[in-house]
């Protein structure tokens, strides 16, 4: 094998790129076969891949979108699409390929990485971690009854949703980020080709809408299983104006007992059904991990922070990283007057080896930068350390600089 070359996937080879897909991730569906094949979708990724000559040994996708972070919407690269063929597994490509990726966002100027995991523990060791949490219901239709008005001066509808109402979508996202980090703000074709558009059976997406304003939307399949739960709708997005409006989705759902035996809903992890059911024991209810997230580049990304005019502090931090060398020197971090300052030092030997203030795993840092996990949950349980002679009030420092925050990150790619 010769020296690899990481590059763009060519776009004539694009039936290559899916052939790589469909191995990795639906291989019971066989080999893949160009004819048979029609997927007339635009594809919003940039593919990668690291080549061998003129063979292809590891791919990947690069999304470019824009996340609610620390309450502005920032440009963040989602990665999907990872994968290797079988014959060139266990040979480190895979490493090679996210490092490159890595490089890519930071020479791009882009500070924040995120995913969707096929495994969690496999994403932690290269330096990503969980960032939000979903909660996932099932429930049979006539548990939703609470959410049904007996009021007679209800107003607004629901409508089907269709590609003229991405800017209504857009409204209703935006106020949705104002509660949860993390929101996207999706564009006409995310909407179009993502949002309206499914893998293998396209959605049905209905908003509800109240004075010409949008108030609710959700999309949402219907499915029918061998595990005894008959047929299901299935609620794979669903957000709202305000919180008070969960109810207009329910009830939208309560109002398909005709059709299926459960409704199946996907929702984020501070929104619950137990306390409004009529019998608890009847509804599930598992709050998972969702998507994974790291900063690329941690002095830059510190320097995007908009900290509390009134927050005076410095120290150093050391960020263990085991997959890029650029954070193998400590960091000097300044925060005054609202502002943050961040520059990579030595000591006095010029080796990088000077005691930190702070030492953390990068996968520890992003999720504190998320205002996922808090200080003190992170030096108990995870990578997030003090040194003994760190200065006074560090602790209750990095917690004003990091507050925390709600996450939730509904989109797949």
């Amino acid at each position: 094998m010769g020296d690899l070359d990481y590059r763009p996937f060519p776009e004539e080879r694009g039936d290559e790129f899916s052939a790589f897909m469909r191995y990795a991730f639906s291989p019971e569906e066989g080999p893949s076969d160009p004819e048979e094949d029609d997927d007339d979708r635009e594809h919003l990724a940039d593919y990668r891949g690291l080549f061998d000559g003129d063979e292809p040994v590891a791919v990947c996708g690069h999304h470019d979108f824009s996340l609610r972070i620390r309450g502005r919407d920032r440009d963040v690269a989602g990665l999907s699409a990872v994968a290797s063929p079988p014959e060139h597994r266990r040979n480190g490509h895979i490493e090679r390929l996210l490092r490159e990726s890595l490089t890519e966002y930071r020479d791009d100027g882009v500070r924040f990485s995120v995913l969707w995991p096929f495994e969690h523990p496999f994403y932690r060791r290269y330096g990503w971690a969980t960032v939000s949490r979903y909660r996932r219901v099932k429930a049979p239709p006539e548990q939703l009854a609470f959410a049904t008005s007996e009021r007679g001066d209800e107003t607004g509808r629901f409508r089907r949703l269709d590609e003229d109402d991405h800017g209504a979508a857009a409204d209703l996202l935006a106020a949705t980020a104002e509660r949860h980090d993390f929101t996207m703000a999706r564009t006409e074709a995310w909407w179009r080709e993502r949002s309206l558009r499914g893998w293998q059976t396209d959605p049905y997406v209905y908003g509800f809408e109240r004075g010409g304003d949008l108030r609710a939307l959700l999309s949402y399949t219907f499915e029918e299983r061998d595990d005894g739960d008959g047929r299901a709708m299935v609620v794979s997005d669903a957000a709202v104006a305000d919180p008070a409006d969960w109810d207009r989705v329910f009830r939208f759902c309560r109002d398909h007992d005709s059709q299926v035996e459960r409704v199946r809903l996907r929702l984020p992890a501070d929104v619950s059904l137990l306390d409004r059911v009529d019998d608890p024991r009847a509804v599930t209810e598992e709050v998972r991990a969702g998507p994974m997230f790291r900063l690329v580049d941690v002095p830059d990304a510190l320097t995007a922070l908009a900290p509390d005019p009134d927050l005076n502090a410095a120290f150093t931090l050391a960020v263990d990283d085991p997959l890029v060398d650029w954070h193998d020197r400590p960091i000097r971090v300044t925060v005054a007057d609202g502002e943050v300052a961040a520059e990579r030092v030595e000591d006095a030997d010029g080796d990088g080896s000077a005691v930190a203030d702070v030492t953390a795993g990068v996968g520890a840092l992003s999720q504190l930068y998320a205002g996922y996990r808090g200080v003190d949950d992170l030096r108990a349980h995870a990578d997030l350390d003090l040194a003994s002679d760190a200065p006074d009030g560090l602790a209750a420092d990095l917690t004003a600089l990091f507050p925390p925050r709600r996450t939730f990150l509904r989109e797949g790619f």
